[in-house]
């Protein structure tokens, strides 16, 4: 006999039969009577958004395939996707001249780099160097605009010579190979198309693998909608805004990325401990390289010791694997060795890299690490910000403030990431824990909280693009958690949390749909404007 419960639980996901037919039909009249009266466009996409919601309903047979099978047709429907979110991020990012190189001498840095390295020097020589040698502070803003000295904004500035504070790494991989090959300066922004590209193709890898090893009845749909909502969380803001700082950190993130999937495969793979160890190298070498363009980013390496911990679990630990181990992570010795000689060339410090003698809009060379009992509130307090600040919303499309600050708290900019915690069901837990998937997501909560902890450490506010540093992180713990939930269900509810996760991931991609024009168009109001006059919201 059914109980009120499996009454209630019941009526709320079936609703295939009665409600979505009645939604849909709504849907469809509202939408054409608000067009046909010319007026209230808004109200005609509110309408229009339903489509996809009954879509992706819980009765829908888009959840009915699962990944457990991968034929051809659905490998093919997924690197199709795949390379569409690629096109999709990439070809904006070519689109606004204040970031696609028609300013030559604007955000080119990296570029500059290479030549300098060609020039056998490690600082820029531009010709004004002592300009600043007049100031009592150079790095005092206010000093620098009150006695009208020139100056080259967001460089470091050390002993009479300007320096790029932001990570050499991509000048080695791509800026400098790409001028000796071609005999041409590469475009800032080409970098960061190139590193988005490898940063998106790396998540749908390693989800692709996450899937295969631990989530095989995940359906389709929701594998791909994850796929691509992460994705683009992960790279909006190096789509609206694409060089310089985000050539720095869409490497650091796509770096880390490709190193999480070699240390998974390393761990969770199959195969012979030799190979695994070879895995292990290669993740090494690209999460000692992810210091090497933003060290916040890098940080991300915390999360190898708890994989490491699952790894020696399963291992009998000997003289012989502690050698092995020792060569999986000779990249982070050898890495480290080369950015601690670069750096003391430059500041004769090897833990410098530049940070604090930014030219910026705050003087930073009094900052340090250690942490006072006031700069640990502070911590505290913008580490709140920075995940539950609440903006206010416009009245005007695109509804939130552009122009770099933090729109919202990370939970309120993708309630998708809220999902994934309130996932966590004791069936997900029992299913993480028998997986050893555990220690690795709680490493992921701990990885997030420090480096949003050093952001807060190291800057005198808060920027939007300081949460890319964690996007990708968060991204991949929800995937998990999200998996972990979907696939402990059963019947009926599990078709229920796939359509949970559906949507969300449509809400994240309207999310960061909205950023990226309030954000680009921030510079170009007169094309937002056109915009917003094209889609019937001006």
């Amino acid at each position: 006999m059914m109980t009120v419960r499996d009454r209630i639980r019941a009526f709320l996901l079936r609703p295939a039969m009665i409600f979505y037919p009645v939604w849909l039909a709504v849907t469809a009249l509202v939408w054409a009577a608000v067009r046909l009266a010319g007026d209230g466009a808004e109200w005609g996409y509110l309408c229009l958004a339903a489509l996809p919601v009954y879509a992706l309903r819980p009765g829908s047979p888009l959840h009915r395939a699962t990944m457990e099978r991968v034929t051809a047709l659905k490998g093919a429907v997924i690197a199709a996707v795949c390379a569409a979110v690629v096109t999709a991020c990439l070809v904006p990012m070519g689109e606004l001249p204040i970031w696609n190189g028609q300013q030559p001498a604007h955000r080119n840095q990296y570029e500059l780099m290479a030549e300098a390295f060609l020039d056998g020097r490690l600082d820029f020589a531009y010709g004004d160097e002592d300009e600043l040698l007049k100031l009592d502070n150079p790095y005092d803003p206010v000093e620098r605009q009150v006695k009208g000295v020139k100056f080259h904004w967001d460089h470091a500035y050390y002993n009479g010579r300007y320096y790029m504070y932001f990570g050499v790494a991509p000048v080695l991989l791509v800026f400098l190979p790409y001028r000796v090959l071609t005999g041409r300066s590469l475009a800032t922004y080409r970098a960061t198309q190139l590193f988005s590209a490898l940063a998106i193709i790396g998540i749908f890898v390693l989800f692709a693998y996450l899937v295969r090893r631990f989530f095989k009845n995940l359906p389709v749909s929701v594998f791909l909608l994850l796929s691509t909502a992460f994705s683009v969380m992960s790279v909006w803001y190096a789509v609206a805004e694409p060089a310089l700082y985000c050539t720095a950190i869409s490497s650091a993130v796509a770096l880390e990325i490709w190193s999480l999937i070699f240390f998974v495969l390393a761990v969770w793979g199959r195969g012979s401990e030799n190979r695994r160890i070879a895995l292990a190298f290669l993740g090494a070498l690209l999460g000692a390289l992810t210091f090497a363009c933003r060290p916040s980013v890098g940080l991300a390496n915390i999360l190898v010791l708890p994989m490491l911990a699952v790894f020696l679990k399963e291992r009998k630990f000997s003289a012989k694997l502690l050698g092995k181990l020792c060569l999986a992570a000779l990249p982070y010795a050898l890495v480290a060795a080369g950015l601690m000689t670069y750096n003391y060339v430059r500041f004769d410090d090897p833990f410098e890299f530049g940070q604090a003698y930014q030219l910026t809009a705050a003087d930073q060379s009094g900052y340090n690490l250690s942490v006072s009992g006031k700069e640990l509130l502070r911590i505290i307090a913008l580490t709140a910000d920075t995940f539950f600040h609440i903006a206010p919303l416009k009245a005007k499309f695109p509804y939130i403030t552009g122009g770099g600050v933090a729109y919202n708290g990370i939970f309120f900019n993708f309630p998708i990431l809220l999902l994934g915690l309130f996932a966590l069901s004791p069936a997900a837990r029992k299913k993480a824990r028998r997986e050893k998937l555990l220690p690795l997501m709680i490493g992921f909560a701990v990885t997030v909280l420090v480096i949003s902890a050093v952001d807060i450490l190291w800057t005198p506010f808060l920027l939007e693009r300081y949460h890319m540093d964690v996007y990708f992180l968060m991204g991949i713990g929800c995937f998990l958690a999200l998996g972990l939930w979907i696939c402990t269900r059963e019947g009926e509810e599990k078709y229920a949390a796939a359509s949970a996760a559906s949507i969300f991931s449509l809400l994240t991609l309207f999310s960061a749909y909205l950023f990226y024009v309030s954000f680009a168009y921030y510079y170009y109001p007169e094309k937002l404007a056109a915009l917003a006059l094209a889609l019937g919201l001006g």
